[in-house]
């Protein structure tokens, strides 16, 4: 006899709505491109230039939750049933973390930011370019961009998804961490609408990564080797990496998200030791040092800084992009972090999310990038453009051969671990199922690869970037809303049940007890 969740893979409305939208999407950018540059631009504009400063906001507000949740007496609550024990080791656990949440983002950016910051100080620093202040300076604030208030947002919104799944029996959806908003609303429109739009926030976000990674994948094969892919460059390395990861995720996230993530954390390690052996070692730790504490010194001030009266858009160019870069993934990466996370404690899976890989970049960035500000890869990345930077660099150190080989094995493989989660989730969000049908992962896989090939052949790093601030800008309100409603359902909880400590209370599974929560107190 078939059960219910065979006899439905998925959920036809949110699965078909998402779908045409997505290729009515790609038919649009292909037959229409003037008309979808068009578009995209207007969107930046708008958002950027007059909802700068809630995003900024928003994502303040996140760590403080995030700090609370950490340190507060829910931090022992955990995040499924007494009898459930973590699934993966704490290796691999924080390895998938980590590479599906950051991809390859931090080798992008890691050595292309600080030097950017170096060549042109940021305006809330000011000062000239190209001195000992602008090096400490531009490092300060790509960890600002990298730092708590990335991490914050994905950890914010993994902590109800995951306790609704695991403690209320929940479809593992994007839908159900806003059970402590509208209850059991979720399981109607306002659920399939959420759903639908998670699907769409994550096409954006690993878009814009994917176009980012063809880039430097291209200027890396050119700048390194000489070797010029022609027009269609873009469409061959977006091609080629749909396909892998594409048959990643139809053999299932033990085969592949599990392996991907332990063989790119280890590279990734390796690459750090070698350029802070064989680079410029003291003034790496002293640069790195110095960065950390500026870092904390500034938090505040930079969390709220809108440049006014700045001229440009340097708010919205970086800030705003990174944190609505970050929003967008959100849903996936949340979705994803829960799938891996049963039976961690909500102290435990916030501090893996937040803490560990603020810490890992802000010691990835000190390395990488303090090694471009002090051999000045400026002048390469004015002639070849940002994305060569990593290259550059590579050229300052011994081994610069095998260096280079091990840095593309790197982009690729932590940008399959995070497309690999992707597919993954987007077929959670339309299914409810922690192991959805290899078909149904298959097919997003694909849909994530065809819509960043038509965003980047747009040939902007603007059109690139705008797909995630244009998908992220309800997610800031969203963000906003769960992260009143967890608090408000888990003080619900703790009222209803008398007892402030939650190791105590009957509705709230704690490690150590071997009490099962009981159904008559879940809301």
């Amino acid at each position: 006899m078939k059960t219910e969740s065979a006899e439905k893979a998925y959920d036809p409305i949110v699965f078909w709505v998402s779908a045409t939208i997505t290729i009515a999407f790609v038919f649009w950018s292909i037959i229409l491109p003037e008309s979808m540059n068009l578009v995209i631009n207007a969107v930046f504009g708008w958002t950027t230039g007059n909802w700068g400063w809630l995003y900024l906001i928003t994502a303040f507000v996140l760590v403080s939750g995030c700090f609370v949740l950490m340190l507060g007496k829910y931090g022992r609550v955990k995040l499924g049933h007494a009898e459930d024990e973590p699934e993966f080791s704490d290796f691999s656990w924080f390895a998938m973390l980590f590479g599906s949440a950051i991809a390859a983002g931090i080798v992008f950016w890691g050595p292309a930011e600080p030097a950017y910051h170096f060549m042109t100080p940021p305006p809330f620093f000011g000062g000239e370019a190209k001195t000992a202040e602008a090096g400490a300076n531009a490092m300060t604030y790509s960890f600002f961009h990298w730092g708590l208030s990335a991490w914050a947002i994905f950890a914010m919104l993994t902590i109800p998804l995951a306790h609704a799944c695991y403690t209320k029996d929940l479809p593992l959806k994007f839908s159900s961490a806003f059970y402590y908003v509208i209850g059991e609303k979720i399981h109607g429109p306002w659920g399939k609408i959420l759903d639908i739009f998670s699907v769409f926030a994550t096409l954006g976000g690993l878009a814009t990564t994917t176009g980012l990674v063809a880039l430097q994948l291209s200027s890396g094969l050119k700048f390194q080797y000489g070797v010029e892919l022609g027009a269609w460059s873009i469409y061959i390395i977006i091609g080629i990496l749909t396909a892998i990861f594409t048959i990643a995720v139809y053999t299932g996230i033990e085969k592949g998200v599990k392996f991907i993530g332990d063989v790119n954390m280890w590279v990734f390690v390796g690459v750090w030791f070698f350029v802070l052996i064989f680079g410029p070692t003291i003034f790496l730790i002293n640069l790195t040092t110095n960065a950390i504490g500026q870092y904390l010194l500034y938090f505040l001030p930079m969390s709220l800084y809108t440049a006014p009266g700045v001229e440009g858009n340097w708010i919205g160019s970086w800030t705003v992009f990174y944190w609505a870069w970050w929003m967008s993934w959100a849903p996936f990466v949340a979705v994803f972090i829960a799938r891996i996370s049963r039976g961690r404690s909500i102290r435990q899976t916030v501090a893996a999310t937040l803490l560990l890989p603020t810490f890992g970049d802000f010691l990835w960035y000190g390395v990488i990038g303090g090694t471009g500000i002090k051999f000045d890869v400026t002048p390469t990345l004015q002639e070849h453009g940002v994305e060569s930077a990593i290259f550059a660099i590579a050229q300052n150190l011994p081994m610069t051969g095998l260096l280079s080989i091990f840095l593309f094995f790197l982009i690729t493989t932590f940008f399959l671990t995070s497309a690999n989660s992707a597919a993954m989730s987007l077929a959670m969000f339309v299914s409810g199922q922690e192991t959805p049908n290899r078909n149904l992962r298959a097919f997003w896989g694909i849909a994530l690869g065809a819509v960043a090939a038509v965003l980047a052949g747009a040939g902007s790093l603007k059109a690139i970037q705008t797909a995630s601030i244009a998908t992220a800008f309800p997610m800031m309100f969203l963000l906003l809303l769960v992260t009143c409603g967890t608090f408000k359902g888990l003080n619900q909880v703790s009222e209803s049940n008398g007892p402030t400590d939650v190791a105590s209370r009957p509705d709230v599974v704690v490690p150590g007890t071997d009490r099962n929560p009981s159904p008559s107190s879940r809301k």
